[in-house]
C-alpha cells in the first residue's frame, strides 16, 4: 500500500511522535509511506531522510495560500516519493485550523473522492478560539464558509479519534459514519537511569510528569503536597514554554516556597535528565489533570514500572478500563467547601469566562439573570476545577487551619503499586506498536473498499453542531 501522511510539522511533540512510531511500523509491515510536512523533523526523530518530504506551505499559518498550487505541490512530492499515486492520504488534525490551506484542501480532496483518513487529536472548537477564528477568517477571505469545508463527510473519507467521549460527540453533532477509535501507542519512555531521591534530599518522591500547562491542574498536586509524609517530595517535571502559562507556573512556584511546601520545579531543565529518569526514580507517578486528549500520563509510567495515582477522568479511562487497565484507585473530584466571598468571586470569573470565551468563538451570550440571585452558586465545588487564584486561596487555608478537604487524604499509592506487573502486560498487549499498526490497517482496508467509481458528493457537518458540543451550548 502506498501511503502518503501529512502534517502541519515533524517538531517535537505528540503528534511527531505518533507519525513517527506509525511509520516505522507501516515500513516493517511492507508498506510504502511518504510523510510530507511544512518542516523538517525534529533532531530525535524516528523518520529516515528518504522518507520525509517539506511542503512550506503546510506549516502553520492563519493566512489561505493558494490551495490549487499547494495541492499540486503535495501531489507532485507524493508521487515522486511513491513512485505514483498514494492509495491513501492521512492527514493529521485538517480541520484543527494551524493552517486553513490544509483545512480547505481536504474539503476540496474530499469532493474529488479521494480516500483519506482524518486523525483528529486536537479540536480548534476545544479551548482554541485563535484556531476556529483564523477558520472562519480564512472562509470568509474566499468566498465560502466552515459549512462548505471543515467537516466532510463522503464514503471514501474516515474520522480516528482517540477516545470513545470524541467519537460520542462527533456522532451528537451528526458525523456519519461515526469515527473510528485509534488509540496512540504507547513505548517506553526514554531514560539514563533512575533519579535518586537522595539528590533532593528526599527518601522518596511522587513525580508529576507532565508540562505544567493549566489543564494539567498544578495547585490541585500542590494541594497533595501539602500532606506529604516527612522525607517524601514532589517533583514536578516541565514548566511551560509560553509565556502567559509559564507567569502561572510561576506563581505557583513562588506560593510553594513561601509556604515551605516539598516541591521541586522543573526538574527535567534544572537537572539536565530524560523524563523517564524521573518516573523510574518515582515512588509513584501522580496525575491531577482535568482535561486531555488521549491520556497518556495515564499509562506510559507502567512501563516503567512505575504506578499512576491520582484524579480519575472517566472520559479517558474508561476506554482504558475496557482494556482491562485497572484503576480504582484514582479519585472522582476534591469538594471543597468555599466561604460565601469565595463562592461569589468563583461565579463572578466563571460567569466572565463563559462569556469571554462564547465571544472569541464568535457567538453572542445570552442575558442571564443578575448573578446575585438565589441560589446561582454552590457552596460545595470541586477543587480542580476551581480557577487558580481561588485554589492558592482555599489552600492557603488548608495550610494555616491545618485541614484537608478530602476526608481520607490518601492516594492509594500502595494499592496502585500492587497492579504493575498486570498493568505492564495489559498495556504491551493492547496498546503495543503491532496492536496499533493491525488498527490502522484496518482502518486503511475499509476507507479503501468504497469504489472510487462510486465516489458521491461530500455532504458536510454543520460546523455550528459540532461547536456546540464542545461548548455545550443549548
Amino acid at each position: 500500500m502506498r501511503i502518503a501522511i501529512l502534517h502541519y510539522h515533524l517538531r517535537a511533540g505528540g503528534v511527531s511522535r505518533i507519525i513517527d512510531l506509525a511509520v516505522k511500523a507501516l515500513l516493517e509491515s511492507g508498506h510504502e509511506v511518504a510523510v510530507i510536512a511544512g518542516s523538517l523533523p525534529h533532531q530525535k526523530s524516528l523518520l529516515a531522510p528518504q522518507c520525509v518530504g517539506l511542503v512550506l506551505g503546510l506549516n502553520y499559518s492563519s493566512h489561505c495560500s493558494d490551495i490549487g498550487e499547494l495541492g499540486r505541490e503535495i501531489d507532485a512530492l507524493a508521487r515522486s516519493m511513491l513512485g505514483g499515486a498514494p492509495d491513501i492520504w492521512h492527514l493529521h488534525n485538517p480541520t484543527l485550523g494551524k493552517n486553513p490551506a490544509l483545512s480547505m484542501l481536504a474539503g476540496r480532496w474530499a469532493d474529488e473522492g479521494r480516500a483519506m483518513v482524518f486523525q483528529l487529536h486536537d479540536f480548534a472548537e476545544q479551548g482554541r478560539p485563535t484556531n476556529y477564528r483564523a477558520l472562519r477568517e480564512a472562509a470568509a477571505s474566499v468566498g465560502v464558509t466552515l459549512g462548505e469545508f471543515l467537516y466532510p463527510m463522503h464514503p471514501r473519507v474516515r474520522y480516528a479519534v482517540l477516545t470513545s467521549a470524541d467519537a460520542a460527540l462527533l456522532a451528537a453533532a451528526g458525523l456519519k459514519p461515526g469515527a473510528v477509535v485509534l488509540p496512540n501507542p504507547v513505548q517506553t519512555l526514554p531514560m539514563e537511569a533512575p533519579f535518586q531521591a537522595s539528590v533532593i534530599g528526599a527518601q522518596e518522591y511522587l513525580v508529576y510528569p507532565t508540562r505544567a500547562i493549566a489543564r494539567k491542574n498544578l495547585g490541585e498536586v500542590l494541594l497533595w503536597s501539602s500532606v506529604m509524609k516527612p522525607g517524601q517530595k514532589l517533583v514536578v517535571t516541565m514548566a511551560p514554554e509560553e509565556p502567559s502559562s509559564r507567569a502561572e507556573h510561576d506563581l505557583w512556584e513562588e506560593f510553594a516556597k513561601r509556604h515551605d511546601l516539598p516541591v521541586v520545579f522543573d526538574s527535567v531543565t534544572r537537572f539536565g535528565r530524560p523524563l523517564g529518569d524521573f518516573i523510574a526514580g518515582s515512588r509513584a507517578a501522580i496525575t491531577t489533570s482535568i482535561r486531555e486528549g488521549f491520556g497518556m500520563a495515564y499509562l506510559e509510567p507502567w512501563l516503567l514500572n512505575t504506578a499512576v495515582v491520582g484524579r480519575d477522568l472517566p472520559k479517558v479511562t474508561s476506554d482504558f478500563r475496557l482494556k482491562g487497565l485497572s484503576f480504582d484507585w484514582l479519585y472522582p473530584s476534591i469538594p471543597v467547601s468555599l466561604l460565601a466571598k469565595e463562592r461569589r468571586e468563583h461565579l463572578l470569573i466563571t460567569r466572565k469566562t463563559e462569556i469571554e470565551n462564547a465571544l472569541a468563538y464568535g457567538i453572542n451570550p445570552v442575558e442571564e439573570v443578575s448573578l446575585l440571585d438565589g441560589d446561582a452558586y454552590k457552596e460545595i465545588v470541586d477543587f480542580g476545577h476551581l480557577p487558580s487564584i481561588l485554589q492558592r486561596r482555599v489552600l492557603e487555608r488548608c495550610l494555616s487551619e491545618s485541614f484537608f478537604p478530602v476526608s481520607a487524604a490518601d492516594l492509594h499509592i500502595d494499592l496502585a503499586v500492587s497492579h504493575t506487573s498486570s498493568m505492564n502486560q495489559s498495556l504491551t498487549e493492547n496498546f503495543g506498536l503491532e496492536s496499533y499498526v493491525r488498527r490502522l490497517e484496518k482502518l486503511y482496508s475499509s476507507t479503501l473498499s468504497v469504489d472510487e467509481n462510486l465516489a458521491q458528493e461530500s455532504t458536510y457537518l454543520d460546523p455550528m453542531a459540532v461547536l456546540a458540543e464542545f461548548l455545550k451550548i443549548r
